[in-house]
């Protein structure tokens, strides 16, 4: 009865670390599930101060056929870009499929689903794809967009009605 009370209890100590981090692996996820709805939303209602509040000063966008954006104010002046030309997003869904802390910053992957209108397009663009989201915590604990990138699933060929074999 001893060995197996030994056993039991060391398996009972190399457990709760374990569990201990699946909660913490969960929190994480539900955190940064909230933060991207939120910023779904904010998007959606052209809420810029909510949407921008979500981002680090010194954030770094890599967007999908576009150059790279450095700092809140490119990032802002950008989406004043797109509103005055004409965009507008009418649905988008995030979800978050990994999620890790490494030191004071959470890595995000996931997938989107995005509806917008775009000037000159006689239609609706539907788009879905993946997109990397590194978070860092402010002063105060709140985690904000430190970079993002993300990238379409869809042939922008094949959108345009054009084969993908390089047909332009």
């Amino acid at each position: 009865m001893g060995r197996f009370s030994c056993l039991a209890a060391g398996l009972l100590f190399l457990a709760l670390p374990l569990a201990a981090a699946a909660d913490h692996h969960e929190s994480l996820m539900q955190e940064v599930k909230a933060l991207g709805d939120t910023l779904a939303k904010a998007m959606l209602d052209d809420d810029v101060e909510v949407m921008l509040g979500s981002y680090a000063e010194d954030a770094i966008s890599l967007p999908n056929f576009g150059p790279r954006m450095d700092g809140i104010e490119a990032i802002k002046q950008h989406n004043a870009e797109m509103t005055a030309a004409g965009m507008k997003i009418l649905a988008f869904t995030g979800t978050p499929t990994d999620v890790w802390q490494a030191g004071d910053q959470v890595i995000e992957i996931g997938t989107y689903e995005i509806e917008l209108m775009m000037p000159g397009m006689p239609d609706k663009i539907q788009d879905h794809g993946k997109y990397l989201t590194v978070w860092v915590r402010d002063a105060e604990g709140a985690l904000k967009v430190k970079a993002e990138t993300w990238n379409t699933d869809v042939d922008p060929m094949a959108m345009a009605g054009h084969e993908a074999h390089g047909d332009h």
